[in-house]
């Protein structure tokens, strides 16, 4: 189960934080595995905050399995003591959770959520996470992307960047130290804070519970929006139910309980070798599509007829494909589709490095551009329209929603199941759609709906402000209010006939 060497330092090499990276010359042992023989060179790491900080010379047990194995562990031999030079007691503290339960290295940290921490009290009864965003997703390499929409949205949008929380689920990696690209995000300020839950730990804050984590993150934090992942270390099995992502629709099932906004990042990728990856992954099929019963958005990426660098139309029809399939009607699911305008510019400003399974960028764009626009969409939802916007309607269309209930046209002659969402108008921009779209109807045939944004906000109904061409992202294109989901007649508060302008209606009203 464990393959154990004994070695010596011989150099120290990076360095953040909780984590030092070693070069160590394997002492005498077996001659098998050859990749951890004796006098075998191999790099190690240590975390600091367990096993001290070792030394050139300081002789270090080793664990080497996955380094015998060649298996994703970024090629690390993992520092299990520093028999020589043991760390000092750590000094007295709160504190009782133990995390890595029962392992020989199990930390004892003080859990924002338990007894002796001063937030108990504001976790005492929190059950509300106020409709903040959780953009959930498999793989610990979006995150940095994910992020990178955020911030690409807000300042096309002229707004502050969002302040964010990482909730690392324990997945994959135990401790955020062995991420390099989650300490510097924080250092950065790409990201506010950490916060591991379950098993994993080493965040600013720890949690007993996905639930509790997120909890952690609007209230004691009070962030804007929260991301969620695995550490590095995805594990699968080939199998549809054998791979550690699974969890990403617990967390989705987490949002949705605790009334937040649950947004399902797309595994995408158009390069890797394996079936079951290419397109949209198997995992998001089952985690999404399978697991989270939630009702969750499905972003899906598009590049609405633009030429976007590793983002192939063959790519966009199997994406939307999938993503069809994972929102079919059957359940709570909504299918989101987001624009990748200016989200490779803005990928390419992330203060780290982006790699995915072995794939660089450079290689592989679709899986960063995918989560961006999952983080683009997290961005536009923290600017969400109120007060009242308008919406042309046939007549005929909106005398179907009285007796139905619920208003589902996205624009003439469009469903919103092809669209995604309702056009809408603020006020000032209704004569220009009705000159571009209902010009032969200004003598009858159509009506004015006045909707209450606010009220749909409460019904779960997302209004946000996009361009109207999705291929521009520039911070000066004319933006207008977008319904993303049927408009329950309860919403519109007024419904008059069009009479060709906005004050010829208003005079005949």
């Amino acid at each position: 189960m464990i393959i154990w060497r004994d070695g010596v330092v011989t150099g120290t090499g990076a360095a953040w934080r909780g984590a030092l990276e070693l070069q160590v010359e394997i002492a005498a042992g077996p001659a098998e595995p050859a990749a951890v023989g004796p006098g075998t060179s191999v790099k190690a790491l240590a975390y600091t905050d367990l096993v001290g900080t070792p030394a050139v010379g300081d002789r270090v047990s080793l664990t080497c399995s996955a380094l015998a194995r060649g298996l994703g562990t970024g090629g690390y031999a993992m520092v299990a003591a520093v028999p020589d030079a043991l760390p000092a007691d750590p000094p007295a503290s709160p504190g009782h959770l133990v995390k890595a339960r029962y392992t020989p290295l199990q930390p004892m940290v003080l859990g924002v959520d338990e007894q002796e921490s001063d937030a108990h009290a504001l976790l005492t009864d929190a059950d509300d996470l106020g409709g903040i965003p959780v953009v959930v997703a498999d793989l610990h390499s979006a995150v940095p992307a994910i992020l990178a929409g955020m911030r690409a949205e807000a300042a096309a949008a002229d707004r502050p960047a969002p302040r964010v929380a990482y909730l690392m689920t324990d997945g994959g990696a135990l401790p955020a130290w062995f991420s390099r690209s989650l300490a510097r995000l924080r250092e950065t300020g790409w990201l506010e804070a950490s916060i591991t839950v379950g098993q994993a730990f080493g965040g600013d804050l720890e949690a007993v519970t996905v639930h509790s984590g997120l909890l952690a993150a609007r209230h004691v934090l009070g962030v804007d929006a929260v991301v969620v992942a695995q550490g590095p270390g995805n594990l699968g099995t080939g199998t549809r139910w054998g791979f550690s992502g699974v969890a990403a629709g617990e967390v989705l099932n987490a949002a949705g309980v605790l009334r937040g906004r649950g947004i399902a990042s797309l595994r995408v990728s158009d390069a890797d070798a394996r079936g079951r990856h290419r397109g949209v992954s198997h995992h998001s099929a089952t985690a999404y599509g399978r697991v989270a019963l939630a009702a969750s958005d499905v972003v899906v990426p598009s590049a609405y007829g633009a030429d976007v660098p590793g983002w192939s139309g063959a790519l966009q029809d199997d994406v939307v494909a999938a993503a069809r399939a994972i929102t079919h009607p059957r359940t709570p699911h909504r299918f989101v589709a987001q624009p990748l305008a200016g989200l490779t510019e803005a990928l390419a400003e992330v203060p780290v490095r982006l790699s995915t399974m072995g794939r660089s960028i450079e290689q592989d764009p679709s899986p960063f551009l995918a989560a961006a626009a999952a983080g683009r969409w997290a961005a536009r939802l923290l600017a969400p329209v109120t007060g009242t916007v308008h919406h042309l309607a046939l007549a005929a269309d909106w005398d179907d929603a009285v007796s139905g209930g619920t208003y589902a046209v996205s624009t003439r002659g469009v469903p919103l199941a092809a669209q995604g969402f309702v056009h809408a108008s603020r006020a000032d921009q209704v004569d220009g759609v009705a000159d571009a779209f209902y010009a032969d109807l200004a003598d009858g045939g159509a009506v004015l709906l006045d909707v209450d944004a606010d009220a749909l906000r409460e019904a779960g109904v997302a209004v946000v402000a996009e361009p109207g061409d999705p291929r521009n992202a520039s911070p000066r294109a004319e933006r207008f209010p977008h319904v993303y989901g049927a408009i329950p007649t309860a919403a519109v508060r007024a419904v008059r006939p069009w009479r060709g302008s906005v004050r010829a209606t208003d005079d005949v009203s």
